[in-house]
């Protein structure tokens, strides 16, 4: 799912990240620093383009390279733009990877 709105609602974070929605509201508790969601009227959280971004890092210290979270707080504080660039590269690849498996699925 690309991202093309100003805001999302919290399923479709959740859906963008492969991770349930408490999981989401956890990681906006531990991390309130990076990631600020707005409130709409009913109270429902709504997040901004940077807050996935910085989602996209949380999961991938926490998920992927198994960082405990005090672990992970310190390492974004100390490397978010390296990060940022990472998580820019590992989702090219992992879009080259999907055309290649469709790719592969077409031919076969």
């Amino acid at each position: 799912m690309a991202i093309e709105k100003k805001y999302y609602s919290i399923s479709e974070v959740a859906q963008m990240l492969g991770v349930n929605q408490s999981k989401i509201r956890f990681w906006e508790k531990e991390f309130s620093q990076y990631v600020k969601p707005r409130r709409n009227r009913k109270g429902d959280r709504m997040f901004s383009v940077k807050d996935i971004e910085n989602l996209k890092i949380i999961r991938h210290l926490v998920e992927d390279l198994g960082f405990k979270l005090n672990g992970a707080k310190q390492y974004l504080k100390h490397n978010k733009s390296k990060l940022e660039a990472q998580i820019v590269v590992i989702n090219k690849l992992k879009e080259i990877k999907h055309m290649l498996e469709d790719l592969r699925d077409s031919i076969e």
